[in-house]
């Protein structure tokens, strides 16, 4: 298996480089990296800020130093079956690529700081945040980062001030905007959806007039060509926005929660299942439904316990983690467990079990910490702190006493 092998590193800004490696086969994921930090004129403290990740529509993996992504392409297939649902004909026609992107071990506030250039990040550079910014962007699109739809206004509005310049009547028209929809927003905020009752209602502004009134906005306050330090700008304010969110920062996984339901209905109609992403980075868990894009639970690791349930015994059954929380209810405080079934749950845990470890080292498992941007303005992920109100009746719970007694499911 000697001689050069051609490989494609892609990077979020859908650029890719194209190299010819002698012995490819055996080229490990750190040599890839160093070949991106040179063709890309990153700084070395880039080897924190980024990984190297194999990735494709049905699986996402992030690689270690030592990994070989030649050999584990090879194995894609067996990873599929193994971490996926995804049927024999998906599988072999799923193709991974090589994708250089945000390391999901950079902690919120050393991402601040990289792109503050202090602490010991001694440079800003624009193509750490070209390339953060570009990643953001494409969470957005594809519906990981559930958002106030005011955010995606004003994010949309960003976008389109980098990527069509500056408002201009002649040009930009309402059709082009909706023509442009899904490059800039999730499809929950623009797909049509028939509504059959009006009465009472005020109906609601296309999405397209939104969004032109964002980039009108936004364009007014930006006077000079946009480059340089303007475009610096309109990407960390893409990134601050992002910022708030639980999801951010995220690694992403498929599973399914069941949904309560009354024991007699359960008996005639049997368990019925949402689907969910799950969303794991520094900070703790989310998990949002993808029926209606929602959070439905955002856990941070001071408030959680795990498990893992691999039902090794029983080979029909697919793997489980358990995600125990803390709840205040009325008078009483008690801990929920939810189930969430996937294939993806032994990678999850072993997620979890690493950015807990990290936690720990760091020594801020036990105080939440606040993030301060280069502004002295404090950012914490709020929705882990305050803004989210955790979904309990979307979700099947099995309920705990403090003292571990089950009180009721």
């Amino acid at each position: 298996m000697d001689g050069a092998v051609e490989i494609v590193l892609w990077l979020r800004d859908r650029k890719g480089i194209h190299v010819n490696l002698e012995d490819g086969h055996q080229a490990e994921a750190a040599d890839l990296f160093e070949i991106v930090l040179e063709q890309r004129g990153l700084p070395p403290e880039s080897e924190n800020i980024f990984s190297v990740w194999l990735v494709s529509p049905l699986l996402e993996l992030r690689l270690k130093n030592h990994h070989k992504p030649f050999q584990l392409a090879q194995l894609w297939d067996d990873f599929c079956a193994m971490y996926t649902d995804s049927c024999a004909d998906e599988i072999t026609r799923d193709e991974p690529v090589v994708m250089f992107q945000r390391n999901v071990f950079l902690t919120l506030e050393e991402e601040m700081k990289a792109i503050r250039g202090y602490g010991e990040y001694k440079t800003s550079n624009e193509t750490i945040l070209c390339l953060l910014y570009h990643e953001a962007k494409f969470n957005v699109a594809e519906g990981r980062y559930i958002m106030d739809p005011s955010d995606y206004h004003a994010l949309a509005g960003i976008q389109a001030l980098i990527h069509l310049g500056h408002f201009d009547p002649k040009n930009h028209v309402t059709s082009q905007y909706r023509a442009n929809l899904s490059k800039f927003y999730p499809p929950h905020m623009y797909k049509f959806k028939l509504q059959l009752l009006h009465i009472g209602k005020q109906k609601e502004r296309p999405c397209e007039e939104i969004f032109m009134e964002a980039h009108k906005q936004i364009s007014a306050n930006y006077r000079e060509e946009i480059r340089g330090g303007v475009l610096r700008d309109l990407y960390r304010q893409y990134l601050q926005i992002c910022w708030k969110y639980s999801c951010y920062g995220s690694a992403f996984f498929e599973g399914v929660i069941e949904k309560p339901c009354h024991k007699v209905k359960k008996a005639i109609l049997g368990c019925q299942q949402t689907e969910v992403l799950v969303a794991i980075n520094t900070d703790g868990v989310t998990v949002t439904d993808k029926e209606k894009p929602e959070v439905i639970l955002a856990v941070p690791y001071e408030e959680l316990s795990w498990n893992l349930d691999t039902n090794e015994d029983e080979d029909d059954l697919i793997p489980c983690l358990l995600v125990q929380f803390l709840c205040k209810e009325e008078s009483s405080c008690n801990t929920k467990v939810l189930q969430i079934y996937s294939r993806q749950a032994k990678l999850m845990d072993a997620l979890i079990d690493s950015s807990v470890k990290r936690k720990l080292q760091r020594g801020s498992l036990h105080g939440r910490e606040d993030y301060v941007n280069g502004e002295g303005e404090i950012y914490r992920n709020e929705n882990f702190c305050r803004k989210v109100e955790n979904k309990m009746e979307k979700m099947c719970l099995t309920t705990y006493s403090l003292e571990g007694t089950e009180t009721r499911g």
